[in-house]
């Protein structure tokens, strides 16, 4: 059961990792984005060799699924797996935080949140009609044209 709780975690934390505002993670078919390797090797290297194998993993992930493992079954209830998603999210939450926090003064205003999604309408409106149409959002994506720090 300590195996599968593990397997369960990797896929927990691969997926924090992924969502962390795109700097980095597993998604869309491999670790990538801003820093990607960069934070894989932060995450698994633990013995700092510039290097990472499976034990490296295993054990990683083995020592955070205890670490939340309050009553120490080797398994998660739901709540303590709300618990380890939380943590690992808090990291992406403080990124979105301190990209709206534009004076770095430690709070959010009014126009820091809505400056950030200030370009959306003109950046995605293909026929430049000044609105959004699904086929203007469907054009921009088969065209790549995403950019996550305007998503959130």
């Amino acid at each position: 059961m300590l195996a599968v709780g593990a397997v369960a975690l990797g896929t927990t934390t691969i997926a924090g990792a992924g969502l962390a505002g795109g700097r980095g993670g597993y998604h869309h078919g491999g670790w990538g984005g801003h820093g990607g390797g960069e934070r894989l090797f932060e995450q698994f290297d633990a013995n700092q060799d510039g290097l990472i194998t499976q034990a490296e993993i295993d054990e990683v992930q083995s020592n955070r699924l205890a670490a939340f493992d309050q009553n120490n079954d080797g398994r998660l209830t739901l709540e303590e797996y709300q618990a380890m998603w939380l943590d690992a999210m808090r990291e992406r939450m403080v990124d979105r935080f301190q990209a709206h926090d534009d004076d770095g003064d430690a709070v959010v205003t009014v126009e820091e949140f809505v400056d950030s999604y200030s370009s959306i309408v003109r950046r995605l409106d293909r026929n430049e009609d000044g609105q959004l149409t699904r086929d203007d959002l469907r054009r921009s994506r088969d065209r790549g044209d995403n950019d996550d720090d305007d998503e959130e």
